[in-house]
C-alpha cells in the first residue's frame, strides 16, 4: 500500500467504483478487470431511526454491485490478479454470491470457471452463475465436502483458486471502509454492522480502517458488529465465552442462507478484531430477520435477501438489550439484492387480490 498520498487527491479522481482507490490495491491499472463495482449509495434511513429510536442510522447499500451482492469488491481485485498471472481457469466453492460473482467476472476476464456447490443449495443463485457461463457441480456432500473436492481439484488440475484461502478478496473489501469514511467526511460512524459467514468482509473492512488510521485520513477506529444468524453463529459463539478460537458448529440451519459457514477459517481473526475494536457479536433469529425485512422493505424501500437483513436485526436486539446509545451514528452494510431470493418473499407475501375488470369489483374489495 502507498502511503505517500493526500486525501485531497481523491478529490480529482473522476473513477466512479472502488478503483478510485488503486493506489492502495494490489493491482497495477493495465491489469482491472473492472463491472463498475464499489461506490455504492450510503443513504440515511429516516422512517427505520423514527422505528428504532436511533437518531443515526445509515444504510450502505452494497447489493447496488454489478452481480447483486457485496462480493463484487472482493472479486474485482481477485480477477484482476489472475489476469495478471495469466490464469485460463478458476475454480470457486460456493453456494450463491460468490460464485455468481467469480463467475461474472470470470467472463469479463475472459477466464474459464467451475463452480462447486452442495447438491443441495437453492437453485435460484446458481442459475445466475450458469447465466455467466460458469460449469456448475453438485458435490452430494456437506458445505466442507464441497470445499475439499474444490481443493482436490486445484490440486488435479491446476486452477486457480478463489474461495476463502485467497488474500485477495480482503483488499477489495477493504474499500467498503475507504468509502464509508470518505462519504462521511472522513469522521468514521461510532458503529458498523457487518453480516458475518467466514469472515473475509469484516476483516476487510477492519484492515481499510487501519490503514486509513495509519494514514492519519481518520482518527478513530469504529466498532465493528459482527451479526450472525442463530442457525449458524460459531464466532458469536466463542465472542460471547470469550474464546480466542471458534469452534465449528455441528449443524447449519435457518434462512440466511448465505450466512451457513459452519467453520469459518477466518473466523479466529474476527475474533481479534472484535477484541481491538471494543466490537460485538451478536446472533439473531429467522423471525427477527423476517421482521427487520419487512421494515427495510415497508420503512425505506430497500429489497434485501435475508443475509443482508441479518445487519438490521441485530441492530434492533442490540439496541434492546442497550449495547448501543440512541445517538451512535450506526451503518447497517446491506450486501445482497432480494432479487436473489423470490422464493423467500413468495412465501411471505402469496396473496394477490383478483378482481373482475372495471371498477365496480375494484370498489367493492377496497371495501372489504
Amino acid at each position: 500500500m502507498e502511503k505517500k498520498i493526500a486525501k485531497e487527491d481523491l478529490k480529482n479522481n473522476p473513477k466512479r467504483s472502488l478503483w478510485r482507490y488503486t493506489k492502495f490495491l494490489p493491482v497495477e491499472s493495465e491489469h482491472i478487470v473492472s463491472l463498475g463495482e464499489g461506490m455504492t449509495p450510503l443513504i440515511i434511513a429516516k422512517n427505520l431511526s423514527i422505528q428504532t429510536g436511533l437518531n443515526n442510522i445509515l444504510l450502505k447499500l452494497d447489493f447496488c454491485n454489478p452481480s447483486g451482492s457485496f462480493k463484487d469488491r472482493g472479486t474485482s481485485v481477485l480477477i484482476s490478479n489472475a489476469k495478471k498471472l495469466d490464469v485460463k481457469e478458476v475454480t470457486i466453492d460456493s453456494s450463491g454470491n460468490n460464485a455468481s460473482s467469480i463467475s461474472a467476472y470470470s467472463a469479463r476476464a475472459g477466464i474459464k470457471c467451475y463452480v462447486f456447490s452442495p447438491s443441495h443449495a437453492s437453485r435460484g443463485k446458481l442459475v445466475q452463475s450458469m447465466a455467466y457461463g460458469s460449469r456448475l457441480f453438485g458435490v452430494e456432500g456437506t458445505r466442507h465436502e464441497t470445499y475439499q473436492t474444490a481443493n482436490s481439484a486445484v490440486e488435479a488440475f491446476g486452477w486457480y483458486y478463489c474461495g476463502s484461502t485467497n488474500a485477495f478478496p480482503i483488499e477489495g473489501c477493504k474499500t467498503l471502509a475507504y468509502e464509508i469514511c470518505e462519504s462521511l467526511g472522513w469522521t468514521p460512524p461510532s458503529l458498523i454492522v457487518i453480516p458475518t459467514g467466514g469472515g473475509t468482509n469484516f476483516i476487510g473492512c477492519y484492515k481499510g480502517l487501519k490503514e486509513l488510521i495509519m494514514m492519519g485520513w481518520i482518527e478513530k477506529m469504529p466498532s465493528l458488529v459482527c451479526a450472525q444468524s442463530e442457525g449458524c453463529a460459531p464466532i458469536v459463539k466463542a465472542f460471547e465465552k470469550g474464546r480466542n478460537h471458534v469452534e465449528p458448529v455441528e449443524k447449519a440451519s435457518g434462512i440466511a442462507e448465505g450466512l451457513m459457514i459452519r467453520h469459518p477459517k477466518r473466523g479466529d481473526t474476527v475474533l481479534q478484531i472484535l477484541k481491538e475494536t471494543n466490537g460485538l457479536a451478536i446472533s439473531v433469529s429467522d423471525d427477527e430477520i423476517v421482521e427487520a425485512n419487512k421494515q427495510l422493505c415497508k420503512l425505506e424501500g430497500i429489497y434485501v435477501e435475508p443475509s443482508s437483513a441479518v445487519t438490521l436485526a441485530a441492530l434492533i436486539k442490540l439496541r434492546n438489550i442497550e449495547k448501543i446509545d440512541q445517538n451512535d451514528r450506526v451503518v447497517c452494510e446491506l450486501t445482497g439484492s432480494g432479487l436473489k431470493t423470490t422464493k423467500f418473499y413468495n412465501n411471505m407475501y402469496s396473496t394477490i387480490t383478483k378482481i373482475k375488470p372495471g371498477i365496480e369489483d375494484l370498489k367493492m374489495s377496497l371495501k372489504r
